[in-house]
């Protein structure tokens, strides 16, 4: 028994492995190159904000530095954005590998959601790596806020993409769908705009926004004082929810669907 346990987990294991790698290949046209411009692309958003506020010649909203504004707002964006919708586009762009009796539905998903942890955490290095090298002090001052709200930013993208995963398979335009909503977060999450600068009426709805609360923990990080009305709580039960949610209706309904 012992024996035929291990064998099933290696299988699993190998047939993760290989999804991941067909994946990467397909994806980046298995080149270090396609994969090193996925992982850079996220740096773009900080670009774009950053020649923005030179534009216009607003202020720094928070502190002295742009690109320390930018990267403390955007970490946990790059990480939501990225990871919820490349979960859901996993399974529709491959959904012809699930007739291989090795292969079940939620591997498809899970090598995508690995996938992409690993190109989110390499997008994040990157954007630290690059703003480093055009002189930006951009070191948290509590590193440990820092990675929880890292963690948080993953967990919740992982619930969402949950959900994303179990909406587009029974409604496959979703994928179009959804971009509302992410737009909508990210507008409403302080990473461009900051909350505080919001009218008092706006104010009270953005605060059910899980990204601002996680966008909010993130730079606390790196502006001492900042965020402690976090709520942490509420980004705990929307992200067990999604995943809930998700994880049920791809065990129980998405089935259906596919046969």
């Amino acid at each position: 028994m012992a024996h035929q346990m291990k064998s099933a987990i290696e299988i699993q294991l190998d047939v993760l492995g290989a999804l991941m790698l067909r994946d990467i290949r397909t994806r980046f046209g298995g080149t270090m190159w396609g994969y090193g411009i996925a992982v850079a692309w996220p740096c773009a958003h900080i670009l774009i904000i950053m020649t923005a506020y030179k534009i216009t010649h607003r202020p720094t909203p928070i502190g002295d530095s742009i690109v320390l504004f930018a990267v403390s707002g955007l970490s946990p964006y790059i990480i939501m954005n990225y990871m919820s919708r490349k979960m859901m586009e996993g399974p529709l762009q491959n959904r012809q590998l699930i007739y291989f009796p090795q292969v079940k539905f939620f591997d498809v998903v899970m090598s995508r959601a690995i996938v992409e942890i690993c190109t989110s955490a390499l997008s994040i290095f990157m954007v630290f790596f690059i703003s480093t090298c055009v002189g930006a002090e951009i070191i948290p001052i509590d590193p440990f806020m820092f990675c929880v709200s890292m963690l948080f930013s993953l967990a919740f993208a992982m619930g969402l993409g949950f959900t994303n995963v179990f909406i587009s398979q029974i409604f496959p335009q979703w994928q179009m769908v959804f971009i509302v909503p992410g737009l909508i977060m990210y507008f409403t999450s302080g990473t461009v705009i900051p909350i505080e600068a919001m009218p008092a009426v706006v104010y009270d709805y953005v605060q059910w926004n899980p990204l601002m609360q996680i966008v909010k923990v993130c730079r606390s990080g790196f502006y001492p004082g900042y965020g402690a009305d976090a709520e942490i709580l509420y980004v705990l039960i929307v992200t067990g929810t999604l995943a809930l949610v998700g994880l049920l209706g791809m065990r129980f309904v998405v089935p259906r669907f596919l046969n």
